[in-house]
């Protein structure tokens, strides 16, 4: 079980890690003036972290029915968080160092497909390009409106699985139903994305008279989705500080005649 844990929560690290250096191909698509083959790169990039699910939610899966409790369960979902949000802060200190290798991917794309770029990049990083730089993230870089918009898209969509596999862990009678529910949590969050993100992030890199805009933007909504970590990490801590303290425990509830909640969070 300790195996399946970490292959999980690795895959789930993996799976955000790739989704967050997508974004490194726009930024070197702007600055190198191939605003298409940046946003073409960053969706083969995107895409590639799905592969990763083709692991990931067979284990998680797994895991929930091999009868796991539900204390057991939100401390790999906190480990999971804490992970992920520590990598989101690495990505947006080292944005401008991810940009330039993906400007190494550009010049080698020219002689080659994008999979073969991608891996002779990884293996030789030497190129003639002359690499142009971005300017590295600083608070004033940031838009608050956006960053808030970000973060509430990406509450859904980066606690999708982990929610519906939860039910189902609260529900073993209907887990293939509330499974499905994956769908809807994520629902939300590509909304505001699909709407509102994504439109208004393509639309500032198409302006090429405006060299600023297009980076708020950019760490606005990565900001954005590391501070969706970070809340859901301080709502885990907190809901398993206070079942430690017995607030939330067994005999608490109990005492407290709350049945349902004694159901629910002592009997699975």
């Amino acid at each position: 079980m300790i195996l399946l844990t970490l292959i999980a929560i690795l895959c789930y690290v993996l799976c955000h890690t790739f989704e967050m250096a997508s974004f490194g191909s726009r930024v070197a698509g702007r600055i190198t003036n191939r605003a298409a083959l940046g946003t073409t790169l960053s969706q083969t990039v995107y895409t590639t972290a799905d592969f990763i699910l083709i692991l990931f939610l067979p284990t998680l899966g797994y895991i929930v029915e091999s009868g796991i409790t539900i204390n057991d369960y939100l401390i790999i979902v906190l480990a999971a968080y804490i992970l992920t949000f520590i990598v989101s802060i690495v990505m947006i200190i080292k944005l401008n160092s991810l940009q330039q290798f993906y400007q190494v991917i550009f010049a080698k794309y020219k002689d080659n497909t994008i999979p073969i770029a991608i891996l002779k990049s990884l293996i030789n990083k030497k190129t003639d390009l002359n690499v142009k730089d971005c300017n590295d993230f600083t608070f004033d870089k940031v838009i608050l409106k956006k960053t808030l918009v970000s973060s509430l898209a990406y509450l859904f969509l980066v606690t999708g699985f982990f929610n519906a596999f939860m039910l189902a862990l609260f529900f073993p009678e209907h887990r293939l139903t509330l499974i499905q529910f994956t769908a809807a949590f994520h629902g939300f969050g590509a909304v505001i994305f699909a709407f509102y993100l994504d439109p208004m992030l393509s639309r500032s890199i198409d302006n090429y008279s405006d060299d600023i805009a297009w980076l708020k933007n950019v760490y606005s909504i990565l900001l954005g989705r590391a501070l969706s970590y970070f809340a859901i990490i301080i709502l885990l801590s907190v809901f398993l500080q206070l079942r430690s303290l017995n607030i939330l425990s067994c005999d608490y509830l109990l005492e407290n005649n709350s049945l349902r909640l004694l159901e629910l969070l002592c009997f699975y």
